[in-house]
């Protein structure tokens, strides 16, 4: 028997696996989506009542303000008491429905978010349990537990509420821009001049933070594999006195971590001021030129009241589908490795057509058993033969390295030979 330690196997290397693990840069990847709606389909049901709910809200929304013009010009300006006072009451029933019915959506996602959020890792624990020991081997625990805690939850948060949420911003952006259109084509042609400016902020914006979040899934995946790898491995640390250059190889990868953390804050921290500038602007053009329009008659004071409230509900829904843009790019990055687990299949598997395995007898045999641990390392174990009678005692004497618990292994079957 002979023993040579394999390259590729250690945590180091998994570590750079790990952190060099990434995804093909997509903003949605029908795959993830795919596979993690199958988790939701069993709350279909209220998934179904919260979009209801959501299309209620977008209405309420968009009938709010058209409610006040209706005020403005039908009532205040013509003195009408009695049907201002009705028009009180719709406006106050207007907001009502959009607080019940968004109470109502965020309920219901919040439930179904946490029962989606435990279903996912059930299944996750027990597909790690069906592993074979290889995948432990090639794969350190920092790595297993960020699948786990923190991809899942990213995941969850995008299927459950992030795409009714962005469903629900894009009907609410429509919904302005007809609405301003039928009140005043005009003055809705001059609040959109605004929006050359705000299309290529986002594509700035979406293009600098995929890259950026990216790298900021590396660097965290880095700093996890450096701790597991430093805790796993303390007795050497302390018994060699290497404290101080441990302490100084995690200081540079959590400063790589924060470094790109600030970067990744920064894209967003400036593209938020930039889109609520452009809101200001799109205010200050409704009101120049919608009081010009007022003065001149050619539109009532009650559409430029309408017009600054939906110019202010317009770019709140931008700066949400930003924001829903981010956690995207976070949940698809780490929905493909969520993904490659949960369909990595054990290394052991019994054949289709096995039988039931008669009574143990104790009866041992190798043939020329020959073993390696991965495809492309080299071979651990070199044509072994060896037979172990019934009560009969075996000892296996070697030095470290030797095989001895390779050959252990592949009795229990923690590996195929």
């Amino acid at each position: 028997m002979s023993f040579s330690f394999s390259p590729g196997l250690g945590p180091r290397n998994a570590i750079s696996r790990f952190g060099q693990e990434g995804t093909d840069g997509r903003f949605f990847n029908k795959n993830v989506v795919l596979g993690m709606l199958e988790f939701i389909r069993p709350y279909g049901q209220r998934m179904v009542i919260a979009a209801i709910l959501m299309i209620l809200a977008a209405g309420f929304t968009l009938l709010a303000p058209y409610l006040i013009k209706v005020a403005i010009d039908d009532y205040i300006a013509v003195g009408n008491h009695h049907g201002l006072t009705q028009m009180a009451v719709l406006i106050i029933l207007a907001y009502l429905g959009l607080y019940f019915t968004t109470m109502g959506q965020q309920y219901l996602l919040g439930w179904t978010s946490q029962r989606v959020l435990a279903d996912v890792r059930e299944t996750m624990m027990r597909h790690l349990q069906d592993l074979s020991l290889s995948y432990y081997d090639r794969t350190i625990i920092g790595v297993t537990v960020s699948r786990v805690i923190n991809d899942v939850s990213v995941i969850n948060k995008l299927l459950t509420q992030g795409l009714l949420s962005l469903i629900g911003d894009l009907l609410v952006l429509v919904g302005i821009i007809i609405t301003m259109i039928m009140m005043s084509p005009r003055l809705a042609l001059l609040t959109f001049a605004v929006l050359p400016l705000m299309v290529l902020a986002t594509y700035s914006f979406s293009v600098k933070a995929k890259e950026a979040f990216r790298l900021t899934r590396k660097r965290v995946a880095e700093l996890v594999g450096n701790l597991a790898e430093t805790i796993n491995g303390i007795r050497v640390v302390q018994a060699f006195a290497q404290e101080n250059a441990i302490e100084r190889r995690f200081e540079e990868v959590n400063d790589a971590n924060r470094q790109a953390h600030l970067e990744a804050m920064r894209l967003s921290f400036v593209f938020l001021p930039t889109i609520e500038f452009l809101g200001v602007l799109a205010t200050a053009v409704v009101l120049y030129w919608g009081g010009r329009a007022v003065a001149a008659g050619e539109v009532t004071l009650g559409v430029m009241v309408a017009f600054m409230a939906y110019v202010t509900r317009f770019f709140q829904p931008v700066q949400e589908l930003s924001q829903i843009y981010t956690t995207m790019q976070s949940a698809m990055a780490g929905g493909e490795q969520v993904i490659k687990l949960l369909n990595t299949p054990p290394d052991v598997l019994d054949s289709p057509n096995a039988g039931e395995m008669p009574p143990i007898q104790g009866h041992i045999q190798l043939k020329n058993v020959t073993f390696k641990y991965t495809a492309n390392g080299p071979e651990i174990l070199h044509h072994i033969n060896l037979e172990v009678a019934p009560g009969q005692t075996v000892a296996l004497v070697g030095p470290t390295g030797a095989g001895k618990t390779t050959i252990a292994n592949l009795i229990a079957r923690f590996y195929e030979a």
